[in-house]
């Protein structure tokens, strides 16, 4: 019977896996380069997705219903994601200036009984119209480490990324007492709450994989709107879970 090459652990077996897996490193590694702060080394994002890459040869378990490429996508964004985080790229203060913006896009939606429009959300924050636009570009970075690290994996792998994008500089954190299970569940009805325009817009990104560049190409527009309105669904997510979740534990 010919060997399970996911199931031999042997030294000679894991570089045979490393070497056939390198070219799906170097480009989930070219994707998501796309999205990173100019600081950010790029070598060191590579190190990184690397250790995710040796992380899935070695943790894999072929008997589980789940292919080794998907599983090691998984790990090589986590990886790098987790790098990402330790180089704490994201300052405290466009945390901040994310968690200002949905509480104003929240207190708008509720007084306004639907969602703002960009002027209005203008004036909630006593800006200029163009100043608003810059102050949701400074909001940027926070969407490179979204929805990418939502799919396989277990629980505990999961939730550490993805909840501290969510979490409040401010150290009010509603997301923290949910599972993993509970988070995904209410963060897919936000999705599907948004218009058509905006779920098309993260299915070109996530899910086909599209740049914002091809992106823009689709939709006629230019890639610096796609990049905007991308952000802006991030944070309107990222507002619409904040309400759900402490509203039900107000409950």
């Amino acid at each position: 019977m010919k060997a399970n090459p996911y199931a031999d652990k042997s030294q000679q077996s894991r570089e045979q896996l490393v070497l056939k897996y390198a070219p799906l490193l170097k480009r989930i590694v070219s994707r998501m380069a796309s999205r990173f702060p100019p600081e950010v080394d790029p070598e060191e994002v590579y190190q990184a997705g690397m250790i995710g890459l040796l992380d899935a040869v070695d943790k894999f378990d072929p008997s589980r219903d789940i292919q080794f490429q998907t599983y090691a996508e998984y790990r090589i964004k986590g990886s790098i994601l987790d790098e990402l985080r330790a180089l704490d790229w994201v300052p405290r203060g466009v945390r901040a200036a994310a968690t200002e913006w949905e509480r104003a896009w929240n207190e708008q939606c509720s007084t306004l009984g639907r969602e703002p429009s960009d002027s209005e959300m203008a004036t909630k924050l006593e800006m200029p119209l163009n100043e608003y636009h810059e102050f949701v570009a400074h909001a940027s970075p926070l969407s490179l480490v979204t929805l990418d690290h939502l799919g396989g994996g277990g629980e505990d792998e999961e939730g550490q990324s993805l909840l501290d994008i969510l979490r409040d500089p401010d150290g009010s954190d509603p997301f923290s007492e949910l599972s993993m299970h509970q988070l995904k569940s209410r963060l897919q009805e936000a999705i599907e709450e948004l218009p058509e325009r905006e779920q098309t817009i993260l299915s070109l990104y996530y899910i086909e994989e599209l740049n914002m560049k091809e992106v823009a190409a689709v939709l006629g527009v230019g890639e610096a709107r796609v990049s905007q309105l991308h952000t802006k669904i991030i944070l309107k997510l990222r507002a619409k879970l904040r309400r759900v979740l402490e509203v039900e534990k107000a409950a």
